[in-house]
């Protein structure tokens, strides 16, 4: 209920009452709900809780690594707050799912975005809509003068950043997203006009690539601000990572010596292409993995759902001796 999706009382509440109405069992509904629970533990006992092993050994002592070390923390720090984020959501909305409930979705290929303004209707999109609708729009929301619009956009964002925890660094986070969602609001007409005067072919699949890769250094250079303890720690460690280089620690094999060694981080790196293959089906497709695999053949169906469930429990990160990790959000 904290973490989400947070549902309104229109949608939930009317599903509730009519409960009696709802077949109790229902093949089709209950599949689909085990098989989004199913690979949401494949993202947060196999992805998350992997990654975070890495992540938390590089940000506990950021100041003693180069730019290597710091720029995979980074990247896999990334993974591991969509991982576990969307894991939660994924495993809330399978569970109510077998129950009979539809409840909304809430992540949809964050990191395929184009914009920022793009990336906060693919993330958290519970969340976004609920400020959008109870804070952004009774503030005036875009029918306003330029200069109060811009206002109720950057303040939005700093109360999203400042709903995450009282610290400055939450604050700076949600500012780094608030001042690039203006930017680009207010750059629209004549970056447009740029490109078309210089012709670029805005809809090849060259310049998309081109403008998600760009998106996703600014989304995940704002999480080094949302992981880090202090503002400067953020700072500091966003200045070793582009001054302390030192490519041959890639090959020296001093990675492994961070948490993960070689066997763990080439299951990470397997995890990561099946998590990435089911994203960009789901981007270009337009399904969940449930409704491709509906699509598919017996066999493959089978094959995907026993390989999943061999990877929750074989690599899991789960069990005597390790040390569980708790969802992200629910510290918020």
């Amino acid at each position: 209920m904290v973490a989400g999706p947070i549902e309104r009382s229109k949608h939930l509440l009317s599903q509730i009452q009519n409960m009696d109405k709802i077949k109790r069992f229902d093949y089709h509904r209950i599949t689909e709900g085990l098989i989004l629970m199913l690979f949401g533990y494949f993202q947060k006992m196999v992805i998350a809780d992997r990654a975070s092993i890495f992540v938390d050994t590089v940000f506990n002592r950021y100041y003693i690594y180069n730019t290597t070390e710091l720029l995979l923390s980074a990247l896999l720090f990334a993974v591991q707050i969509y991982c576990d984020f969307a894991s939660y959501s994924l495993i809330a909305i399978g569970t109510a799912k077998v129950m009979g409930i539809d409840l909304m979705e809430n992540f949809n290929t964050p990191y395929f975005s184009r914009s920022i303004k793009e990336f906060w209707g693919r993330w958290h999109i519970s969340l976004s809509t609920w400020f959008r609708d109870y804070l952004y729009i009774p503030l005036g929301g875009n029918r306003c003068s330029k200069f109060r619009k811009s206002f109720n956009i950057l303040l939005t964002f700093l109360v999203s950043g400042l709903w995450h925890g009282a610290n400055f660094t939450f604050i700076a986070w949600g500012a780094v997203h608030g001042i690039c969602y203006l930017i680009e609001d207010i750059t629209s007409k004549f970056r447009n006009n740029v490109l078309n005067k210089f012709g670029v072919k805005v809809h090849s699949f060259s310049f998309k690539f081109l403008q998600a890769i760009c998106t996703f250094i600014i989304v995940d250079l704002a999480w080094i601000f949302f992981r880090a303890e202090t503002i400067y720690d953020a700072f500091y460690y966003i200045e070793r990572m582009f001054t302390k280089i030192d490519l041959w620690r890639l090959f020296d094999g001093s990675l492994y010596k961070l948490g993960l060694d070689c066997f763990e981080m080439n299951i990470l790196i397997i995890s990561l292409i099946m998590l990435f293959s089911a994203d960009l089906i789901k981007y270009i497709k337009k399904e969940t993995i449930y409704e491709f695999l509906k699509n598919q053949c017996l066999y493959f169906r089978w094959a995907v759902i026993f390989l999943l469930l061999f990877f929750i429990i074989i690599y899991g990160k789960y069990g005597a001796g390790f040390d569980p990790k708790q969802f992200i959000y629910f510290q918020f």
